[in-house]
This record gives C-alpha cells, structure tokens and sequence, in this order.
C-alpha cells in the first residue's frame, strides 16, 4: 500500500460513511462485509472500469521507456519518504526510521529531486508504510470491508489511514506554483505502478475462481493482515473461500475374484469344465432314455 497525497481518499471515507448510514439493515453473507450489496455492485462498476480503462492505461504504461518509468516513479516515491517516515516513527521503528531519512536526503540531494534512487544502491531500499498499517499495529481492527470504484478494495481503517496519511504529508502544507499538478501525477503514477504489480494476482482470480469478488475480498484482506503483522501471503495457497466443498469420494471395495482352478494329479486327465449355463437351458427338456420309451415284447400264443 503506497500513500496517497490527494483529497481523493477523503471522499472514500465521506462516500463509504454515507453508504454505510443510507445501507438497509439486513443481515450480511459475511461478518466482515456488511456492505456487501452495495460493495458488490461497486465491484461490477469498477470491473467494467478495470477491463476497459485502468487496464490498457496500466498496460501502456508498463510499455513506456524502462528509465522513463523509472524515474517517474522513484520521484513519486521521494515524495511519499516523509508519510513513511513518520509512521516508522509512530510505531517505534527507530533503525528503519533512520533509513527512510537517510533515503530522503540521498536521493533528494544526489538524485536530483528524487528521479533516481541513489539510495538503493546504497543499501537503503524503499519500504511503504502508511497510517492504516499503524493503525493496525496499535491494535485497531480492520472494520467492514470496502469496495468503491476507482479505488478499489480497502477497510475502515485504511480508509482512516488514508485521512491520517493526508496529515502527516509536508506537501499538505506547503503552497508552491505547479503543488496541485505535482501531487496528482505522483498519485497516478503509483496508482499505474500498483495496477501493473496486481496484474498476475488479478487474472489468477479472474481465470480461477467462481466467485472473484468473494476471492478479491479474501485476498485483500488476509494480504492487508499480512503486511501489519510482517508475514508475506502468496495468492496460489489461499482456500477456495468461495467454492463449495466438493463430497469426497467412497473408497473403492476390493470385490472378491474366483479361486484359480486347481491342478489335477500327475498322471490323471483334466476333468472337461461343466457347460456354462444358457439362458434356454431351463427350456430345453431333457433326452428320454430309450429304454424307457421302447415297448415291451410280448410272449408269443400257443
């Protein structure tokens, strides 16, 4: 999850607030997505929307020049270092505080402005943290799910996050010709990079599941308690959550095979086999034994 300078969060919150006061009170399918009618009809929205405009741009965008890319989005990043920083701070990451600074002014001062990451090949990578992974380290849970489109899936906290991540953003404060443009590019730019990075995961989902927003919600989720508790989770070994068990099969019963005819004694002949029985055989009478049929001579007369 990467920060988000713009007041685009706010109106998710705004939005998903609203939904959730104006939603009729129903029971739920799961007890994590309260919202899942009006979540699921997002999702049909921004599904059309992916297919047919976040896709090709995210797509052509991955064809553009590999340093062009780049440096787009290493400056992009080098914006977002001071949101990182402190929330390393607020949950007292001292160590990788200090190697988000240490980014900061390398790459600001020797990157020229952030559009290229000197600092990475320093041993100094970049790391994205932001207020809704705080949020959950302080113990806050999650809340009910959410889906809208454009933005895509995310939870109340993340979407407080979200709101908090705006405050802790220097560029929030600051007033300088061109800030609008500058804040907006970067957001488009790492919204661009993130649907380019959720591609493979995206059409794993889209190719193998029977119900995708169901998978999509899992994944996120279990993805968004990965990253809090610092374990990785890769989509190929999550459950079918949405696929109906499947009976398993009764195991196969040997069936009993006819003992093997034994062998006749040496020196003695093979008894011929009985005739196998025909379905007429019950039909046919038997022969008549022709002594019993012949008649009886009689004694000649005197």
């Amino acid at each position: 999850m990467r920060p988000v300078r713009s007041r685009v969060p706010l109106l998710l919150v705004l939005s998903a607030a609203s939904a959730f006061v104006a939603a009729p009170c129903r029971a739920a399918a799961d007890p994590g997505d309260p919202l899942e009618g009006m979540n699921r009809r997002f999702y049909a929205v921004g599904e059309v929307l992916d297919r047919h405009l976040f896709g090709p741009l995210a797509r052509g965008f991955d064809k553009t020049p590999s340093f062009f890319r780049a440096a787009l989005l290493n400056f992009s990043r080098n914006l977002g270092e001071p949101v990182v920083f402190a929330n390393d701070v607020l949950q007292g990451h001292g160590d990788q505080a200090a190697r988000t600074l240490g980014r900061l002014a390398m790459n600001t001062t020797f990157g020229v402005a952030g559009l290229i990451d000197v600092a990475k090949n320093n041993h100094l990578p970049h790391h994205d943290n932001t207020f809704g992974t705080t949020l959950g380290r302080w113990g806050v849970g999650p809340g009910p799910y959410l889906f809208l489109p454009v933005l895509g899936p995310s939870d109340f906290r993340d979407a407080f996050g979200h709101v908090g991540d705006i405050g802790l953003d220097p560029l929030t404060y600051t007033r300088f010709p061109g800030r609008t443009a500058i804040a907006v590019t970067a957001s488009v730019v790492e919204g661009l990079e993130a649907r380019i990075d959720a591609q493979q995961d995206l059409d794993t989902i889209r190719q193998t599941s029977t119900d995708p927003y169901a998978t999509l919600r899992s994944y996120y989720l279990q993805n968004r308690q990965a990253e809090i508790t610092g374990k990785p989770v890769n989509i190929e070994t999550l459950p079918e959550f949405d696929t109906p068990g499947t009976t398993p099969a009764e195991p196969s019963v040997p069936q009993p095979q006819p003992a093997a005819p034994t062998p006749p004694p040496p020196g003695e002949a093979a008894a011929p086999p009985p005739p196998e029985a025909t379905p007429d055989a019950a039909k046919i009478p038997p022969p008549s034994d022709p002594r019993a049929t012949a008649p009886t001579p009689k004694p000649p007369t005197p």
